[in-house]
């Protein structure tokens, strides 16, 4: 790990959790702001659109940077609605460390759940920020519980609180505390055989010096979890919470340039601005840089850095920084640099995967052509709302995570291209898996008439598998802009289908290629690419799958019975209930066709008291299955 003073923070969380008054917090502490801005007061500088101010709601990851105790800290404050995980998701792909609050009145909820998940299996150091500790009725005892029991048993608290509950709290260091001090130590040892050895054998006060020196070894392993606890509205522990983010925060810096764009919007002039992460090298103005690892490169001809969030030009970005690149051509996802194509196509998994699609309605053509437009931009900087066009109906289709989001994408219309217009309800996005191999091939100057042959492969994979990709076409023969641009195109065939549902559960092979040395370009392999993937399932059996959720039902004990019931009826799976004084707990998957209503039916029946949480799982095939024949002869005989 070599030093750097640029370092990069997230803070995430569940819902009302109190992240963007974190932020807040830290701008005001670092000087950035002379007054605190409140989520309520609508004057919050991470929550600059208007569509946030209004709802109080963050939509989209906002990064700011300021200075504290020598290191330049860029923070990205993340969405917490579960209808904006995928925004969350491109975030962490940028992140040193982060910031996971908990509310210290709700604990650990579902949201919570699923980020922790989330930056375990990207290897992210993680503190945990207990917040709101001076609210009434904080039982700080079931948070730690809850932490222990839900996210993991390692997470070592740095302080003990005096007066939970209440405006008086009070924070007392780990140092004034020798019970957490044992508490660290039970965890350092369990983790760590040499640590072990040395606490069994040193002084207290050399002891001490090892015990912060493992702590912040395992820390930043991501294998331990500072806990920290304050109140973000009244300023208690934020300096603290600071301190120990940029303390324990380490950069590994690459030698050569590599960048990542995680981020697009447009500013009050809608001009196009791309954020980009540098992981290593050096950007200059007016110097040129490989596109995705291939042989197209972008020139930076604007760049700026950031003071707050207020953009100043820069004439060159050094690693670890974040820039803004004024660019229409880098998207969000693409790597500047020295980036293979392997990492890139690594980087793209596990991403949130939208279950809803619906229609959006117009009232004339004249309309119809303003919502593409305004669609086209949406997109870009959300590439999962994925726009399309009915290949039947030529209705206009949007992928949506949840009904807050599809309210989201209207006042967006309407605030920013003067757009009113509905959206039908959403109806449930499913996919199909192929059921066995087959194999398509496309050769060159033939329908269509393109300068390229393309063969791909296609074998079917488990339940849950995704979209898997490989080439058999080795870089000797095939250049890697050539392959970057196969990769895209099976890509966007993947995602399209054979006729209006994408697929899953596959693995591509590239296996055949030939080009023109001449005449070819990337462009001819990246408009073949999903043709050939069509004629590769032309001779295949496509099974209907449908999209599944991990749920969590809570409710009173003597509602549990029916419950479970109704959970049977949607076809879900049900745990053991787990009862915890008044409340029973009840967990399993469910398909997200048949729950969309049930959240309002629970509250109807345990009057409010109920509540159920989901979150993506899978897809799975649908009870019964339903077929799909492409061949020919499958469709003459019905």
């Amino acid at each position: 790990m070599q030093k750097n003073r640029n370092i990069c923070v997230g803070i995430v969380a569940h819902v009302d959790a109190g992240k963007t008054t974190i932020t807040e917090q830290f701008l005001y502490k670092a000087g950035v702001k002379r007054d605190l801005g409140r989520v309520d007061h609508k004057n919050t500088m991470a929550d600059s659109m208007s569509v946030e101010k209004n709802r109080g709601i963050t939509v989209r990851a906002s990064t700011v940077v300021f200075p504290w105790k020598g290191k330049t800290v860029q923070l990205l404050d993340t969405p917490g609605h579960v209808d904006f995980i995928a925004e969350v998701e491109r975030s962490l792909s940028v992140l040193d460390v982060a910031v996971l609050a908990i509310s210290a009145k709700e604990g650990i909820e579902t949201q919570t759940r699923i980020l922790y998940e989330a930056l375990k299996r990207k290897k992210i150091p993680t503190v945990f920020f207990i917040n709101k500790i001076d609210r009434r009725g904080v039982n700080l005892k079931q948070v730690y519980e809850g932490i222990s029991n839900q996210l993991t048993p390692n997470g070592i608290k740095l302080q003990k609180i005096l007066g939970e509950g209440s405006r008086d709290s009070v924070l007392v260091s780990m140092n004034e505390d020798d019970r957490l001090k044992e508490e660290m130590d039970d965890i350092l040892t369990a983790l760590s055989e040499e640590y072990l050895e040395k606490a069994l054998t040193l002084e207290e006060d050399i002891l001490q010096q090892e015990r912060l020196k493992t702590f912040r070894k395992l820390f930043r392993e991501g294998k331990c979890f500072p806990t920290l606890h304050g109140s973000a509205l009244h300023g208690i522990g934020m300096d603290a919470l600071l301190d120990t983010l940029v303390e324990g925060a380490s950069f590994k810096e690459e030698k050569d340039l590599q960048a990542r764009c995680y981020k697009v919007d447009r500013d009050p002039k809608e001009n196009r601005r791309c954020f980009v992460r540098l992981y290593g090298g050096r950007m200059e103005l007016r110097e040129s840089y490989p596109l995705n690892g291939g042989e197209e490169a972008i020139k930076i001809t604007q760049m700026a850095g950031l003071d707050g969030i207020t953009p100043v030009p820069k004439h060159r970005a050094d690693a670890g920084e974040i820039v803004v690149i004024y660019d229409n051509t880098l998207s969000v996802e693409d790597t500047l640099g020295s980036f293979s194509t392997k990492e890139d196509m690594d980087q793209k998994k596990n991403i949130a995967s939208p279950t809803l699609i619906a229609t959006v309605e117009y009232e004339h053509l004249g309309q119809r052509k303003e919502i593409l437009h305004a669609l086209d931009i949406l997109t870009d900087e959300d590439p999962f709302l994925d726009y399309q066009i009915h290949p039947r109906t030529e209705e206009i289709q949007v992928k949506l995570f949840g009904i807050v989001q599809k309210e989201i994408v209207l006042e967006l219309l309407k605030e920013r291209f003067g757009i009113i217009t509905t959206i039908k309800n959403p109806e449930t996005l499913y996919l199909e898996k192929p059921l066995h191999a087959s194999e398509g091939v496309m050769y060159m100057y033939r329908d269509p008439f393109l300068p390229a042959t393309i063969g791909l492969k296609i074998i079917p994979l488990p339940e849950g598998s995704g979209f898997q990709y490989e080439s058999a076409v080795s870089l000797g023969h095939l250049k890697k802009s050539f392959q970057r641009a196969v990769y895209d195109g099976v890509r966007e065939g993947v995602q399209e289908g054979v006729g209006s549902r994408g697929l899953t559960d596959l693995k591509v092979i590239f296996s055949e290629s030939e080009f023109d040395s001449v005449n070819s370009t990337p462009s001819d392999f990246r408009k073949l690419a999903p043709q050939v993937l069509k004629k590769a399932l032309n001779n295949n059996k496509l099974v209907l799958m449908e999209p599944y959720l991990h749920y969590e039902l809570q409710l009173p004990v003597d509602a549990i019975g029916k419950g479970i019931s109704d959970i049977l009826r949607m076809r879900g799976t049900v745990s053991d209930p787990l009862v915890d004084r008044e409340l029973g707990t009840v967990r399993g998957e469910i398909p997200a066709d048949t729950c969309k209503a049930f959240g309002q039916e629970l509250s109807g029946y345990t009057e409010g008291k109920g509540s159920f949480h989901t979150r993506f799982s899978g897809y799975k095939r649908c009870n019964p299955p339903v077929l799909r024949f492409e061949d020919k002869k499958s469709r003459n005989n019905g």
